[in-house]
C-alpha cells in the first residue's frame, strides 16, 4: 500500500511540474474559517467532528457492501478455503453452492476472517522463552525452571499431565474447530433474523424458548453430540471424558425433558457464540465500510467548501490524543513496588515471614485440608537474603516506579469482594455495580430471585455476562468512544469495538498456546504502526498540498484542476487508511498472573522468578509500549493499568459447607436442603442451561464459592416474601423448610460458632439497604469471644460502632505490617482521623460521622484498605447474597489451589492503578488511595477532554485528572 501511495505521487507531481509558473506565485495558506467547527482552546477538535459530522450519518446498512466484499482466507478465496476443510463432502457441497449469495457469503467470509487471519496464521512458539534465551544462558534458564517452564520440553509435557501443577486443557483453534463453525453456521444463517433487514440489529438476541428457537436446538444438537462421541472415542478415561460422557447421555431422548439438560446446554451455548460473533464482525465489516465512505464524503465536500476547515482538522488529527487502558488479573501494587524498589523489602520480608509461620494459621478445632501443591519460594527467599540485581528483570515496572512513583496509587482498592466477574467490568468501564448504569454483577456467583435464577460464571454462563451488562444498560468505553478508531485484545465487553481478540478465545487457547493473545494483539499494532507512519506523512502532504491549491492563481485552471484531481484522490486513499492506523482507544486485558498464581502460590517462582508471569508481562508491555514509539505516537497516548485485585497465599483449605451444614443436620431430626452453585477453586467449569434452569424454591440455602476468599449464602425466610433478602433479625429466627414452625434456629450464631477459627468475619444485612442508606452487622470471633459490629451508611458517611466485644474485627487500629512504619507526618494524620472517627463520632448524629474520603485515608494506614466503605456498599446491590463469609489469612474457602483472592486481606485487596506517558509526567497529583474503577474515567476524561462527575452519566467512578 505504502508502494502504491508514493507512485501516485509521483505521477501527480510530474504533471503538476508542467505548471512552474503558477507554483512562482506561491504565498501561506489563507488563515482558516473555522466559525463553525467544534474547537477546543482555540484548536479545531477532529475527534468533535468525527462523533457529530462523520459518526452520527452512519448506518449498519447491508444494501452497499452486497457485492463489495472480495473474501480471502489464510490467502485463499472464500470457495477454496472451504474446499481445504476437514468437512464431510455434502456440507462442503452445500456451503459452496450458496456462495454466490452475499447474504449467505458475506458474513461467513468475515466470521471465517476473524477466526483464521486474526486467530490463525501464526506460529505457535513460546515468544517470551524465545527473547529469554537471547538475555540468559542455558545454565541461567536451568537454575529458574519450574513448573511453568523449562527448557526441556518432554519434561514440561509430563509436569502439565499433573494434576496439581496442570491447569484445563486448552482451547485449539485449528482446522477443525474452524470446519465445526462453519457446519453450525451453515445450519444457522438461514435462519437468523437479521439476514432480511436493511439494517443490522443493534443487539443480539440471544435464543429464548420460542418454538422458533427450540426447533433451532433440536436441528443444531444431533451436529454438536456427534461431534461429542467423535472426540471422546480418542480420550484417555479421566474427569474431561467423564465429563463429555455425561453431556452425551443428557442427548439421549430419554432426557429430552430434563432440567438443566447439559446436551441442550451445551447447544444453546455455541448456537449464541457463533451467531454473536457471526453478528459482531459482520457489523465490525460493514460499520468499517460505511465509515470509509462518510468519512471520504465529508473529507471531499469539506475540501470543495471550506479547504480551510479541512486543513484545520488534518492538523487535529496529527496532534490527536491516544490512550492505552491494560487491564492485568491480579496485579497487586505493593508486590510490584517491592520487587522493583532495591531499597524496600518491607513487603517482601513479610510475605516470606507469613510462609514461614504457616503452622500458626491453621484451624485447630475445625477438619482441614491443604493444597496438593506446595509452594516454592526460593526466589523469593534469594531476593531478601541476597538481593537480586538483573537488568532483565521487570525492567518495564523499574523505569515505571523510577519515572511516575507519583501517578501509581500507593494503596490500590479492589471492590469486596475482590472477584474478577465483580471488578473487571468495574476497571474496564468505569461503572458501579449498583444503580443506575451499574453492572449488576455482584460476585463470580449470585441468585437473580427476580427470575429464580442461579449465575456462576465459570462454565457456559460466561456467555451471559455481556448479556446482563446490556440488560443494565452499561456504558463501555466502546460504547462512549464509537466515533474512533478502536481496537480491544483480548477483554470482554466489547460490543461496539471495531478490531476485537475475543476474550473468551483467548482464555480457551492462552493456557495452552502461551503467548497466544499477546501475539496476536502486538502483530495487530505493529501493521498499524506502519499504516500510522504513512497516515502521518499523507495529512502533512495534504496540508501542503491543499495550502498550493489555495494558492494556485485561479486563472491558471489546469494547474488548479491538477492538483485539485491529486489532493481528491489522496483524500479518499486516506479515509481508506485512517481505521488502520493506531487506535485512538485500545483496551488490552491479561489474565495470566492469576490465572496461574491460582495453582502455584501468589508469591511462587512461577511468578516472581525471571521465567515467571510477572516478568512475561513486563515483557509485553515493553513491546506494546515500542509499538507506540515506532509509531511517533508515544508522546501523545496517555497509559493507564490496573488489577482488578491481588491475590494471598492458602496454606490450609476448608468447606463451611461441610463445617456448618453437615455439623447442624447431625444434630436435627429433618433434612436440610442445601444448594451448591459454585465449583471449588481448582475444580472444572459448570453447565447451566441457560432455557431450562434448576429452580431455587424449595431450597433452605443456596451456597457458593469463587477464588477461596469468599463464601455466600442465599437464605429465603425473610417475612416480605421469597424474592426478598432477609435481615439479621430475621435469620435469628431462620425455620429451614422441613423443620417444625415452633423450633426456629438463629443460623447466624450457627455459622459463626461453627467456623469462629477459620472466619474473618461475616456480613449480613442489619437493615434493607438503599443506594443512599444501609446498615451492615459484621460478626467474627476474637479470642473466642463472638464479636459484633455495625457500619452504618447514610448518603456520604458512614459510621463504625461495636455491638458486642471490644476487639475490632476491621482492626482500624492496627497498622500495616507490609507497609514501611509511618513518618511523623503520616502518624499525625492517622490519629487525628482515627480520633475523629472512631472516638469524636456520636451514633445519634451522623453529622459527626467522617465521610467516605475520611475513612478511606484512614484505612489506607491498615491492612484493610477502605474496609468500612467497601462493607457498607456491598449490599447497595440486592444480587450480592444474603451472607457473605470471608476467610482468615491463609485459609480457603472450599479451594483446592495454594493461591486466593476474593477475601478481605491486604495482599487481595491491594489492586495496582497507574498512570504514565508524557501527558501526565509531573502533572498529576500524588496517589495515595484510589479505587481501581478510576482507571476508565481517568482516561476517557484525557481523550476527549470532558470533565468526568462520579455519578453522572454512567460514571460510579471519578477520574484522577486534575
Amino acid at each position: 500500500m505504502e508502494k502504491e501511495i508514493k507512485v501516485k505521487k509521483r505521477t501527480v507531481s510530474s504533471l503538476l511540474g508542467m505548471s512552474a509558473l503558477s507554483f512562482s506565485m506561491l504565498s501561506l495558506p489563507c488563515s482558516a474559517n473555522i466559525s463553525a467547527v467544534p474547537v477546543v482552546g482555540g484548536i479545531v477538535n477532529s475527534s468533535e467532528i468525527l462523533k457529530h459530522q462523520i459518526n452520527d450519518s452512519i448506518t449498519y446498512t447491508t444494501t452497499t457492501v452486497r457485492d463489495a466484499a472480495i473474501f480471502t482466507i489464510a490467502g485463499l478465496t472464500l470457495d477454496a478455503y472451504i474446499l481445504s476443510l476437514p468437512l464431510d463432502s455434502s456440507v462442503k457441497k452445500r456451503v459452496i453452492a450458496q456462495l454466490s449469495n452475499p447474504y449467505y457469503a458475506i458474513p461467513l467470509g468475515h466470521f471465517l476472517y476473524t477466526f483464521v487471519d486474526k486467530y490463525g496464521n501464526m506460529d505457535n512458539e513460546d515468544a517470551f522463552k524465545a527473547y529469554l534465551k537471547t538475555k540468559y544462558s542455558e545454565e541461567e534458564l536451568q537454575r529458574f525452571s519450574h513448573s511453568l517452564f523449562t527448557l526441556n520440553e518432554l519434561q514440561k509435557e509430563e509436569d502439565a499431565s499433573k494434576p496439581s501443577e496442570g491447569h484445563h486443557q486448552g482451547l485449539k483453534v485449528d482446522r477443525k474447530f474452524i470446519a465445526n463453525m462453519v457446519v453450525v453456521y451453515d445450519e444457522l444463517v438461514q435462519i437468523g433474523e437479521w439476514k432480511d433487514l436493511n439494517t443490522l440489529p443493534d443487539r443480539y438476541t440471544y435464543l429464548s424458548d420460542s418454538p422458533e428457537d427450540k426447533a433451532i436446538i433440536d436441528k443444531i444438537q444431533p451436529i454438536i453430540l456427534s461431534g461429542l462421541e467423535k472426540s471422546v472415542l480418542g480420550m484417555d478415561k479421566g474427569e474431561m471424558r467423564s465429563a463429555l460422557e455425561l453431556i452425551i447421555a443428557d442427548g439421549k431422548p430419554e432426557n429430552k425433558n430434563k432440567v438443566n439438560n447439559k446436551a441442550e446446554a451445551l447447544t444453546i451455548t455455541l448456537i449464541d457464540f457463533v451467531r454473536l460473533n457471526v453478528l459482531k464482525s459482520y457489523r465490525q465489516f460493514v460499520y468499517q465500510e460505511q465509515r470509509q465512505i462518510a468519512l471520504n464524503s465529508w473529507l471531499q465536500e469539506t475540501f470543495k467548501d471550506n479547504p480551510d476547515t479541512l486543513v484545520a482538522y488534518l492538523a487535529s488529527r496529527q496532534q490527536r490524543r491516544l490512550a492505552v487502558q491494560v487491564t492485568v488479573d491480579g496485579l497487586q501494587q505493593g508486590l510490584i513496588e517491592g520487587l522493583v524498589t532495591p531499597t524496600e523489602k518491607t513487603f517482601l520480608k513479610q510475605i516470606y515471614q507469613d510462609h514461614l509461620n504457616r503452622n500458626e494459621y491453621k484451624p485447630q478445632g475445625e477438619p482441614t485440608s491443604q493444597p496438593e501443591h506446595e509452594q516454592q519460594l526460593t526466589f523469593l527467599k534469594t531476593m531478601i537474603e541476597k538481593g537480586y540485581q538483573d537488568p532483565n528483570y521487570l525492567p518495564f515496572f523499574s523505569q515505571l516506579y523510577q519515572e511516575y512513583e507519583k501517578s501509581i496509587v500507593n494503596v490500590g482498592i479492589s471492590s469486596t469482594p475482590t472477584i474478577s466477574v465483580r471488578n473487571l467490568p468495574i476497571i474496564k468501564t468505569g461503572a458501579k455495580v449498583s444503580g443506575e448504569g451499574g453492572t449488576g454483577i455482584p460476585n463470580f456467583h449470585f441468585v437473580d430471585r427476580q427470575d429464580d435464577r442461579a449465575y456462576y460464571f465459570f462454565g457456559n454462563d460466561a456467555l451471559q455476562l455481556d448479556r446482563l451488562m446490556d440488560a443494565n444498560k452499561v456504558q463501555t468505553m466502546f460504547d462512549r468512544l464509537d466515533y474512533l478508531v478502536t481496537l480491544n485484545c483480548n477483554a470482554q465487553y466489547d460490543w461496539n469495538a471495531h478490531t476485537t481478540y475475543d476474550g473468551l478465545v483467548n482464555l480457551g487457547a492462552g493456557e495452552s498456546l502461551r503467548d497466544f493473545g499477546e501475539k496476536r494483539c502486538l502483530r495487530e499494532l505493529t501493521q498499524r504502526a506502519k499504516t500510522e507512519k504513512t497516515i502521518t506523512e499523507m495529512r502533512a502532504e495534504l496540508i501542503e498540498e491543499i495550502g498550493i491549491y489555495q494558492n494556485i492563481f485561479v486563472l491558471d485552471i489546469y494547474s488548479k484542476l491538477t492538483q485539485k484531481w491529486k489532493i481528491q484522490q489522496e483524500l479518499e486513499t486516506l479515509s481508506k487508511l485512517e481505521q488502520k492506523g493506531m487506535p485512538d482507544y485500545a483496551l488490552i486485558y491479561n489474565p495470566w498472573p492469576d490465572h496461574f498464581a491460582h495453582f502455584t502460590g501468589p508469591f511462587s517462582d512461577e511468578i516472581l522468578m525471571p521465567t515467571g508471569e510477572l516478568n512475561r508481562l513486563d515483557y509485553w508491555l515493553t513491546q506494546i509500549s515500542d509499538v507506540y514509539k515506532s509509531a511517533n505516537v508515544y508522546d501523545r497516548t496517555l497509559w493507564g493499568m490496573a488489577g482488578d485485585h491481588g491475590l494471598a497465599p492458602v496454606y490450609y483449605s476448608l468447606n463451611p459447607e461441610k463445617q456448618v451444614f453437615e455439623t447442624l443436620q447431625a444434630e436435627l431430626d429433618y433434612p436440610l436442603v442445601i444448594k451448591k452453585i459454585s465449583s471449588d477453586e481448582g475444580e472444572g467449569p459448570k453447565i447451566t442451561n441457560a432455557l431450562n434452569y434448576e429452580s431455587n424454591k424449595e431450597v433452605d440455602v443456596v451456597v457458593a464459592s469463587t477464588a477461596g476468599g469468599n463464601f455466600m449464602m442465599d437464605f429465603f425466610n425473610s417475612q416480605q416474601g421469597w424474592k426478598v433478602q432477609p435481615t439479621y433479625s430475621e435469620l435469628t429466627t431462620w425455620i429451614p423448610v422441613n423443620a417444625p414452625e415452633d423450633q426456629p434456629i438463629n443460623i447466624v450464631n450457627e455459622i459463626a460458632s461453627r467456623l469462629k477459627e477459620s472466619l474473618d468475619y461475616l456480613v449480613v444485612r442489619e437493615t434493607p439497604c438503599s443506594l443512599d442508606e444501609c446498615q451492615i452487622r459484621v460478626i467474627g470471633f476474637k479470642d473466642d469471644i463472638r464479636v459484633d459490629e455495625l457500619i452504618s451508611k447514610k448518603g456520604n458517611r458512614l459510621f463504625y460502632q461495636p455491638v458486642a466485644g471490644s476487639s475490632q474485627l476491621l482492626e482500624v487500629d492496627v497498622l500495616n505490617i507490609y507497609k514501611p512504619q509511618l513518618n511523623e507526618t503520616e502518624q499525625k494524620q492517622y490519629d487525628e482521623l482515627y480520633q475523629r472517627c472512631m472516638i469524636s463520632a456520636d451514633a445519634n448524629e451522623d453529622s459527626s460521622w467522617c465521610t467516605e474520603q475520611e475513612w478511606r485515608t484512614l484505612t489506607s494506614f491498615t491492612a484493610r484498605p477502605d474496609v468500612v466503605n467497601q462493607l457498607a456498599y456491598l449490599y447497595e446491590e440486592d444480587r450480592a447474597g444474603t451472607i457473605n463469609l470471608f476467610p482468615k489469612f491463609g485459609v480457603g474457602f472450599n479451594t483446592k489451589v495454594p493461591g486466593r483472592h476474593a477475601g478481605e486481606h491486604y495482599l487481595e485487596k491491594d489492586a495496582f492503578l497507574g498512570f504514565w506517558g508524557k501527558p501526565i509526567k509531573n502533572k498529576m497529583a500524588p496517589l495515595i488511595i484510589e479505587e481501581n474503577g478510576s482507571l476508565a474515567p481517568t482516561l476517557y476524561q484525557y481523550l476527549t477532554e470532558e470533565k468526568v462527575i462520579k455519578n453522572e452519566n454512567g460514571w460510579g467512578y471519578p477520574s484522577l485528572l486534575n
